[in-house]
């Protein structure tokens, strides 16, 4: 009977503030003619629950409340998600292939004749406003699954989520609009090529990809089979899952693996020349290949710094918090080179906090990118720290549930200041190295919580 009657007092009290944080959470959307369908049945347990229990309410109508109560409060931390919209002259298309690489086994299977294949998503500069919108995700089932297996393998468990939680992902729409014809007034265009890192996926920086679209750069964002989250073959209509970092490299150590990755970059690079030269591919026939750059993060930052070091048509090369592979280590890089990151002090608390890096992965990337940018030529090595910062806040992670976000794996700096901070000097960088356009560092009065350092 006294839990009964706590539960009378308490229960109420908790389905109340249910009702304050979803009803925020759905009302807003749905006065701006945004809210999804899948929502409608949310907005009427809303309504059911305005009428809470009165004092002497039987147990089972407080639990019942209770429980109802709690779901709600469950979907008010994962609201739909909006993507910011680019602040560039230009609208954002997308189309999306799939590639093979004939001559290259696929060493990352156990089946001996499997060649290497990716999924290629090119976003690029469009005039028009309207359209059909890109979804955010393809097959958001296969992706959630090895997603969350990551963020729990790399949080050593201290991260764990169900997969439902991002159901709503699969609905979620971009601003890139499907196929849409390409803007031609500035044209050839740059190409940069996005590479995500392991359990990541084509569109995992879609707020990065989109903003540079939006200045007039053809991206490439490429699915990895066997590191990304979940990769489509190109044939026989099979997904191929990430394999976990303790698989990863059971069989090869990290420099033949990052040796494999890397030539994915020089097979988009081919493939947009064999388009050109087809002369039936409206994207293709616009970019530039002879200005190209690549950016990722974490593995697909090693990946990028590798592909940068062995391929001379690249000219500007992009690090998200990323430790370097020995490759480049030994050799450093000949194109200017930025790295965004965050002090170690940000890489010890997440460590604390939710799981991240251990101490080994922190000296690792502290020390090699210092031995990589003592190889710089100088005044092309650009060292960018952020204070506030923890890893996944270089992605859009955090804003698929920002409530969950901030209580959990991302930063104390916040989604929309992570983001502004990111795509200025994201752009800024490739403004000057692949466009001419001002220098590579915006002015940093902007971004006190920033350190820059030039080698």
């Amino acid at each position: 009977m006294q839990l009964t009657s706590f539960l009378g007092a308490a229960l109420p009290v908790a389905a109340a503030a249910g009702v304050a944080v979803s009803a925020a959470c759905l009302l807003v959307p749905a006065l701006r003619g945004s809210l999804h369908l899948r929502y409608v049945p949310l907005v009427a347990l809303l309504a059911s629950l305005l009428a809470l229990p009165t004092p002497g309410a039987s147990a089972a109508t407080v639990a019942l409340v209770f429980v109802a109560g709690v779901i709600v409060v469950v979907r008010g931390l994962v609201p739909p998600v909006r993507f910011p919209r680019p602040t560039g002259p230009y609208g954002v298309g997308t189309v999306v292939h799939r590639w093979s690489d004939p001559g290259r086994p696929e060493i990352l299977s156990e089946d001996p004749d499997e060649i290497r294949e990716i999924v290629a998503q090119i976003w690029y500069p469009y005039r028009a406003t309207s359209g059909p919108r890109s979804r955010y995700m393809e097959d958001a089932g296969a992706v959630f699954s090895s997603l969350l297996a990551a963020l729990k393998d790399v949080t050593g468990g201290r991260t764990a989520l169900p997969a439902w939680l991002l159901g709503h992902l699969g609905h979620t729409a971009t601003n890139a609009i499907l196929e849409a014809s390409i803007a031609p007034e500035e044209t050839p265009y740059p190409v940069v090529v996005y590479l995500s890192g392991l359990g990541g996926f084509r569109t995992s920086n879609t707020v990065q990809v989109e903003e540079l679209a939006s200045h007039g750069y053809v991206v490439v964002g490429i699915d990895q089979p066997y590191i990304s989250a979940s990769a489509a073959a190109t044939s026989g209509g099979r997904r191929i899952p990430m394999l976990p970092r303790t698989r990863l490299y059971a069989r090869h150590d990290p420099g033949v693996v990052i040796a494999h990755l890397a030539p994915d970059v020089d097979l988009v690079l081919a493939r947009l020349d064999d388009l050109h030269g087809a002369g039936q591919d409206e994207v293709a026939l616009n970019v530039d290949l002879r200005r190209v750059g690549v950016f990722g993060i974490s593995l697909g930052g090693k990946i990028a710094a590798e592909a940068c070091r062995r391929n001379e048509r690249i000219g500007a090369c992009l690090m998200y918090d990323a430790a370097m592979p020995a490759s480049v280590v030994a050799s450093g890089l000949r194109a200017p080179a930025m790295w965004l990151t965050r002090p170690v002090a940000d890489m010890r608390r997440e460590h604390r906090r939710s799981g991240g890096w251990d101490d080994d992965v922190i000296e690792e990337t502290i020390t090699s990118t210092a031995q990589t940018l003592a190889k710089q030529p100088q005044g092309t090595g650009f060292h960018i720290a952020i204070s506030g910062m923890s890893h996944i806040d270089f992605t859009d992670a955090p804003s698929w549930a920002p409530l969950l976000a901030r209580m959990g794996p991302s930063g104390s700096i916040g989604v929309r200041r992570a983001r502004t901070i990111v795509n200025a000097f994201t752009l800024a960088f490739f403004d000057a190295t692949l466009r001419g356009i001002g220098v590579p560092l915006p002015d940093n009065t902007r971004f006190p919580e920033v350190e820059c350092t030039v080698y």
